[in-house]
């Protein structure tokens, strides 16, 4: 039998000894705190069957991945993270099966995300289960068991159009500089905020990506890039050089502010939403102000064009564009070639009616 006594706040307290640990149980009668230590010795009774609940583990392993990873990161898997957390809350972590996980695959296919969104909640999952192991002493991982199916779509961010470009290459000046920037060399948005005049190598001919800037409340912070495929040499296109000897300042000033700090967030997205609409390109209907129909990321995937369009290999586009996998690169030259494909299937079908048509008249 373990000591109970009423304390000062009215409260009975009974101490037992379970499992070798000393545990304090409170309620207000004997019957109370006899519940609670019943509830507590099947807690761990089912926690010792099935381990511990997915929350329990989700909310430990949060709490340190915030201690570990970049704000903007954790931004950027906001979605997959919540959603992993509400499709397995309630569960125990051996109850998570293979066969269960497969099914929640195809049910997030079914909804329409894509190949890469899926692969974003098993890694969530998979990293989950991974502290797991680590922290609680659970046995087993189930996520690398499962694959993601073959047959989701992959979505593929589609390039600025024709116009769109002939418009951008047509006015470089003001905050088209960052536009041609973007443009011609492929990087994030991130990593040309981030770019000083000391990181543009002229003489070598090429942009030295080192760091990346994000924003914190609207602040920019400068720090690493996000993976090591990041940090690289890109290099500067004939038709950039020009418009960047023009802009050239001091060593340490950021090259799209032109002073000795990045851009803040709100300048950002101000400047670039003012040149779009110079250029005639309202933001979508709704969107606010600040908002362009143009995103900078578009540019990436229009330079991605330019590297396939000019024959360049898979493996020498990852590293000018800094992808983290060359299964990325892939994706985006394969896309590239079905709309190649299916452009010249069009041109063929639309010369065989015409022809068909001549001979009928004939």
């Amino acid at each position: 039998m373990g000591q109970r006594k009423r304390r000062a706040d009215g409260l009975l307290e009974r101490k037992r000894t379970i499992d070798g640990k000393v545990v304090h149980f409170y309620g207000h009668t004997l019957a109370e705190v006899e519940q609670k230590i019943d509830d507590y010795k099947a807690e761990l009774a089912e926690r010792e069957t099935n381990g511990e609940l997915f929350e329990t583990v989700y909310d430990d392993w949060m709490k340190l991945r915030r201690t570990q990873v970049k704000p903007s990161t954790l931004e950027c898997s906001t979605a997959a993270c919540a959603h992993t957390r509400a499709e397995w809350a309630g569960y125990r972590m051996r109850e998570i099966t293979p066969t269960r996980i497969a099914a929640w695959y195809q049910r997030l296919g079914d909804k329409g995300y894509a190949k890469g969104t899926v692969r974003n909640h098993n890694d969530v999952l998979s990293s989950v289960f991974r502290h797991w192991i680590v922290y609680f002493g659970g046995d087993f991982n189930p996520v690398p068991y499962v694959d993601v199916p073959r047959n989701l779509s992959t979505k593929v961010r589609t390039p600025p159009t024709e116009e769109q470009l002939a418009a951008v290459r047509a006015h470089p000046e003001g905050f088209g500089f960052v536009a041609w920037l973007l443009m011609y060399t492929g990087i994030r948005l991130g990593e040309a905020m981030a770019l000083q005049w000391w990181d543009v190598d002229f003489e070598a001919g090429l942009l030295h990506i080192t760091k990346s800037v994000w924003w914190d409340k609207g602040h920019p912070v400068v720090t690493i890039p996000k993976t090591k495929n990041s940090v690289r040499d890109v290099p500067i296109l004939t038709v950039l050089r020009p418009l960047l000897l023009e802009r050239q300042g001091a060593p340490t000033d950021y090259v799209c502010s032109g002073r000795a700090a990045p851009l803040t967030a709100s300048e950002y997205r101000r400047q670039w939403a003012a040149y779009w609409r110079s250029l005639g390109y309202a933001p979508p209907r709704g969107a606010g102000a600040w908002n362009a129909e143009v995103s900078a990321h578009q540019f990436r995937h229009g330079m991605a064009s330019i590297l396939y369009e000019a024959g360049v290999g898979e493996m020498e586009a990852q590293r000018i564009l800094g992808h983290a996998s060359i299964t990325t690169t892939h994706e985006i030259y394969t896309h590239l070639r079905q709309a190649q494909l299916a452009a010249a299937t069009n041109r063929l079908n639309s010369f065989l009616a015409s022809e068909s048509q001549s001979d009928s008249k004939s």
